[in-house]
C-alpha cells in the first residue's frame, strides 16, 4: 500500500492542478468565443464544450484524489490529464502536471520497503515478522521440511522420434 501524500506534496499537487486548469481554460477560451476556427478534420474540436468539460472533469477528479490522499490514483489521474486532455500543440503546458503525477504516483516509501525486506528475511529464517513495536525477540518454529513422497512416478518413455535419433546416432 502506498504511503499517503505529505502535506507539501498535496499543496504542490493542488497548485499545479489549479494552474493547469487556468492554462487549459485560457487555451480553449478563443475557440469557445469563436475567434479561432477548429481544425478541418472531424474530431472533438468540432464541439469545444465537450473538450473543455472533459479536461476540467479530469482535473477535478485528480484534485479530488489529491484531497483524499490517494497517491496512486492522483498520480495516474495527473498523467491522464497531461496526455489525454485536448492540449493540441500546447501539450508542454501540461508537463508540470505530468511530472508531478509521475513523482507522486510512483514514489516509493523507503520505510515500507525496509519493513517488507525485514519481514521477508524473518520468514526465511523462520522468525516472526517484526511487529509495530519493532521487537524481533519473538520466534516461530521453522516450518518442517516436507517428507519424501511415497509415490514414485517413473520417467516417461522416450518418444518414437527420440528413440530413432538415439539408434541412428550410435556408431
Amino acid at each position: 500500500m502506498a504511503a499517503p501524500l505529505s502535506k507539501r506534496e498535496r499543496q504542490i499537487g493542488f497548485g499545479i492542478v489549479a494552474l493547469t486548469a487556468i492554462a487549459y481554460i485560457a487555451i480553449w477560451t478563443p475557440v469557445i468565443i469563436g475567434k479561432v476556427k477548429p481544425a478541418k478534420n472531424p474530431s472533438f474540436l468540432d464541439n469545444p464544450a465537450v473538450a473543455i468539460t472533459e479536461g476540467l472533469a479530469l482535473m477535478a477528479i485528480t484534485a479530488f484524489m489529491i484531497y483524499r490522499n490517494q497517491r496512486r490514483f492522483a498520480g495516474v489521474g495527473a498523467i491522464i490529464v497531461a496526455l489525454g486532455a485536448g492540449w493540441g500543440s500546447l501539450v508542454l503546458l501540461a508537463f508540470p502536471l505530468m511530472a508531478w503525477g509521475v513523482f507522486a504516483g510512483f514514489k516509493v516509501d523507503r520505510a515500507q520497503v525496509e519493513l517488507r525486506r525485514q519481514a521477508r528475511q524473518a520468514k526465511k529464517a523462520g522468525l516472526a515478522p517484526p511487529n509495530a513495536a519493532g521487537s524481533k525477540t519473538t520466534t516461530m518454529a521453522p516450518r518442517p521440511r516436507p517428507s519424501a513422497s511415497k509415490r514414485y512416478t517413473p520417467p516417461k518413455p522416450p518418444s518414437k522420434r527420440e528413440a530413432r535419433r538415439r539408434r541412428n546416432s550410435r556408431p
